[in-house]
């Protein structure tokens, strides 16, 4: 504990003195002349281009999204620093205005990008690529007509206040804000959009919200760059911010590495000293960074360092002293002691696909404590009611009830905060992120802080991610014997543990209601043993209900203590292990002689 503490101290204390002694020698270079001139402005260019890459890849990179129109914020936020600093105050009030105008630039693209963000995240993709490319385009050319900020022909008249220092104070606040944002819980959130959105969803992951704060801050910190980018050159023409400045950020951001900090830094730089140095090829440079662009996404799509990451930039958990954290198992227990009696009411809940019917007049009671399977032939509509109780369908009839409040028509994540969890017959996992990182993001509704709690490091977001967060996910990992593998990538888990860590990351969640999609599918006769004994462990230890679906008899009907059969889409039996057993329906249906229909789960 004292080893931990002291490295962390030590650690923050040295970024301090060195960002300090950057700062310093930047006044001193620019106040005495040192360097180069020319040096100097390419040097101030570096750091707005790490702005705009740091903040591009917020979206591009930790998200997972596709935007094209980056070049439209960094105009809002010059055109806005510029008319504050030129029409709003006048010009002798010089450097005091200059941090305002540079804010409030970001503020503007910040608040552009919620108009945009309404349409944009209705889609994906090359859909999502489309919006802000439109944009990019209707801010230029609205510029382009509002003669009070010169039209076509430019803004101009504003003081040179971008200097060295200033531009090397922006940069370190923005990769400190950025790298803080993503090593957060609505960081994680970001995350596992960008790993599988549908999982999130069902981790309690508000997905819109999410997306907003990270659309939010990445324009915020492209108006700054904006702002910074105006007051240097003193003169801003709409053609400057037009689809090729947009290329360009795209090309530092994807020449560094997609999910990586110090991938858009080195992307940033790498760019901006190569464009200098192709000055002298005169056009033809704007030929060559767009084929860079070209044979870096056949080449090296995720760029130099990839999903890599600097160990400086990555945080290094907190450990709290002499603070009591209350027990997971603990927490789950008295929660689930609260709701006693019925949890669960499906009442007549009927879904069409098309003209298909997937599941009709489906009922069902389900007590606390209990372990009920759900079995049927392929395409029985076993995952469609999963998929309708969890809230990634909406029924065309009927109503589901839990804990005696109607969820019907609620999202995945508002019903996971209600209490139920969900794994996935495909194992759903967040692949590029750690063991340690998919627990974490079960505990997204778990956790009491905001953003700018998360980008100034409050104490809220200290005390929340060493106890709340840290604490019980290392308590559920060594629960579950997962404690090892922390560290590691969860792609890179054998089929076994990858299961366990599914189940794990949904109890990080606190639910009353476990949902296991056919837990035991591709396991060996020995780990589907293993998976049974686990699954009584949960249902004991943290006095949960848990509803199974498994084609697995054996597994099933030792499990179980209530069974449904489905058979398309109908309920065609119901009672114990027993009873399911001899029934002449159930055995013609699906345990006769035939063997499993070749029908799939719709």
């Amino acid at each position: 504990m004292r080893i931990h503490t002291d490295y962390l101290t030590s650690r923050r204390w040295l970024l301090f003195v060195l960002t300090g002694v950057g700062f310093i020698a930047t006044v001193i270079v620019s106040r005495f002349g040192l360097i180069d001139q020319y040096v100097e402005l390419v040097a101030m260019y570096v750091g707005i281009n790490i702005i705009l890459a740091l903040s591009l890849n917020l979206v591009n990179g930790y998200m997972g999204e596709f935007s094209v129109g980056h070049a439209g914020f960094m105009a809002v936020g010059a055109y806005g620093a510029s008319i504050l600093s030129v029409k709003v105050f006048s010009s002798s009030a010089g450097v005091w205005v200059f941090p305002l105008a540079v804010i409030t630039g970001g503020v503007m693209a910040a608040l552009a990008a919620v108009v945009v963000a309404i349409p944009s995240f209705k889609t994906r993709g090359d859909y999502l690529a489309i919006v802000t490319l439109s944009f990019n385009m209707i801010v230029k050319s609205v510029l382009e007509n509002i003669d009070a900020v010169g039209g076509p022909r430019g803004f101009l008249g504003m003081e040179k206040l971008t200097t060295l220092p200033w531009t090397f104070a922006w940069t370190v606040v923005s990769v400190w804000a950025i790298r803080n944002f993503v090593y957060s819980n609505i960081g994680r959130g970001v995350l596992s959009i960008r790993e599988d959105e549908t999982a999130g969803a069902a981790m309690g992951v508000d997905t819109r919200k999410v997306k907003l704060h990270a659309f939010v801050v990445s324009s915020f910190f492209a108006g700054v760059a904006g702002g910074l980018y105006a007051h240097l050159l003193q003169f801003i023409s709409p053609r400057t911010f037009d689809i090729i400045k947009s290329t360009e950020i795209l090309i530092m951001v994807y020449l560094g590495g997609v999910g990586s900090i110090a991938g858009s830094i080195t992307g940033a730089v790498i760019y901006t000293v190569l464009i200098e140095v192709l000055r002298v090829l005169g056009q033809w440079r704007m030929v060559i960074m767009p084929l860079l662009l070209v044979l870096l996404m056949i080449f090296r799509p995720k760029g130099i360092f990839g999903f890599m990451e600097f160990r400086w930039f990555e945080p290094v958990a907190r450990k709290k002293k002499d603070e009591a954290v209350v027990p997971y198992r603990a927490a789950a227990r008295e929660q689930a002691r609260e709701q006693a009696g019925e949890l669960l009411a499906i009442n007549g809940l009927t879904h069409y696909f098309g003209g298909l019917c997937a599941l009709s007049d489906f009922n069902l009671r389900l007590n606390s404590g209990q372990i009920m399977g759900i079995i049927g032939p392929n395409g029985s509509g076993k995952t469609t009611l999963f998929n309708l109780i969890s809230g990634y369908y909406r029924p065309t009839q009927g109503s589901v009830l839990f804990n005696g409040a109607e969820i019907t028509r609620m999202r995945p994540n508002e019903i996971n905060s209600c209490g139920i969890a969900r794994t996935f017959q495909n194992i759903r996992l967040f692949n590029n992120l750690t063991v340690t990182d998919n627990v974490k993001v079960g505990m997204f509704n778990s956790v009491n802080y905001n953003a700018a709690d998360a980008m100034l490091r409050t104490r809220r977001f200290n005390d929340c991610e060493g106890k709340e967060v840290s604490e019980c996910v290392r308590m559920l990992l060594e629960l579950f014997a997962l404690d090892k593998y922390a560290s590691e990538a969860a792609k890179n888990l054998p089929y076994g543990l990858k299961r366990r860590l599914e189940i794990v990351r949904a109890l990080a969640t606190r639910p009353q209601l476990l949902l296991l999609d056919e837990p035991a599918a591709g396991m060996n006769p020995s780990e589907t043993g293993a998976l049974m004994e686990l699954v009584h462990r949960i249902r004991d230890e943290f006095e949960l209900t848990i509803m199974v679906i498994e084609h697995h008899m054996s597994f099933i009907m030792g499990l179980c203590q209530r069974i449904q059969v489905l058979d398309f889409g109908v309920t065609i039996a119901a009672g114990a292990p027993d009873e399911i057993k001899s029934d002449k329906k159930v055995i013609e249906a699906y345990l006769g002689s035939s063997g499993v229909s070749t029908r799939r789960d719709k």
